[in-house]
């Protein structure tokens, strides 16, 4: 996990040093996910990226969320992602910016936080004006005594870039 931080933080400075329009670009999104698979748990996310939108065509940041997992709405699970975000627009000349997204991290679980491992999305989407929409895949593993499960969803994403 540090070394990707790390990463980030140097294509952030690098980015900030060499490109003269990059800029601050902040997200927050909710999210829902339906479960596929055969540990087919559907999911409620709210998510903020923090990063830089270095140049038109490319963003990078560090994200934070709360990830609720479930198999019906009475009972679930809390887990607590930290990840980076990275995202390649398709150079157009108006309010509307399709773009191809990669998130990469680790999550854990909240009650038992020695419980996690990684997570993994990436999809499609675009961002008009400040909001933002993406479709795409979602997984989630931990991990209990050796034992590893992997929660796969498909995603719909919704929020406000800043």
């Amino acid at each position: 996990m540090r070394r990707i931080l790390t990463v980030i933080l140097t294509l952030l400075i690098a980015g900030s040093v060499s490109a003269q329009n990059t800029r601050y670009q902040g997200e927050v999104y909710i999210s829902g996910g339906f479960g596929v698979g055969n540990s087919a748990l559907s999911r409620l996310q709210l998510h903020t990226i923090q990063g830089a939108r270095i140049g038109e065509c490319f963003s990078a940041g560090v994200g934070l969320g709360v990830d609720y997992y479930t198999p019906d709405l009475e009972s679930g699970l809390f887990m607590i992602p930290v990840f980076a975000d990275f995202k390649l627009y398709a150079p157009t000349a108006g309010k509307f910016d399709p773009f191809l997204m990669v998130d990469l991290g680790y999550g854990v679980v909240a009650e038992e936080p020695q419980v996690g491992g990684l997570m993994f999305g990436a999809g499609i989407g675009f961002k008009a004006r400040v909001f933002t929409m993406s479709l795409g895949y979602h997984l989630q593993q931990f991990g209990v005594q050796g034992v590893s499960l992997g929660l796969s969803a498909i995603q719909l994403k919704l929020g406000f870039a800043f």
